[in-house]
């Protein structure tokens, strides 16, 4: 999931999308930035994912049915300790803080900050927007200068990929990028 943030000299921060022509720099007003935040989604499991979920449960309990009627107790202790390693790892990682990015092109740079708090920083004028894909269910986002380069987007989903990266190419040629 991602927010399309920006900043205008009437309001404080606005939270809304934009069409291409529309972005934030088309008077290139110095105090004006756009900032792309992303984030992991982390939906609740949906209805069907539960039934799943328990049609998983119920295959481990019928297939060791038949070895516990045998005396083979090893096969039923084993599916249940893989059941309860598994909703182990689902609730850890509910629980766990979801991976997140922020993009920001402001006073002719490009800022990128990674949920482990890194940041990296360069001129947006050398800057142009790179896609990767090894197949049509891939897609890596790259923002590319003579400095190095930034790979943006790796929590987001194909469909946003594709949404976000035609906002960050207009963006950037407004603010002066290639």
């Amino acid at each position: 999931m991602y927010q399309l943030l920006h900043r205008s000299s009437e309001r404080p921060w606005d939270m809304s999308s934009y069409a291409l022509d529309s972005l934030p720099f088309a008077d290139r007003d110095s105090d004006r930035h756009l900032i792309l935040h992303m984030q992991e989604n982390r939906s609740h499991l949906t209805r069907e994912a539960r039934l799943c979920f328990s049609v998983i449960a119920l295959l481990f309990m019928v297939t060791s049915l038949a070895p516990a009627m045998k005396g083979q107790w090893l096969v039923p202790a084993f599916s249940m300790l893989a059941m309860a390693a598994l909703t182990f790892a689902l609730e850890r990682h509910v629980k766990s803080r979801p991976a997140s990015e922020t993009l920001e092109l402001a006073d002719g740079h490009v800022r990128h900050r990674d949920s482990a708090g890194r940041i990296v920083q360069y001129p947006a004028y050398w800057m142009r927007l790179a896609t990767e894909g090894r197949s049509q269910a891939d897609l890596r986002l790259f923002l590319r200068s003579r400095d190095g380069a930034i790979e943006f987007g790796r929590c987001l989903s194909l469909d946003e990929k594709r949404e976000v990266a035609p906002l960050i190419a207009a963006a950037l040629v407004k603010a002066g990028g290639h």
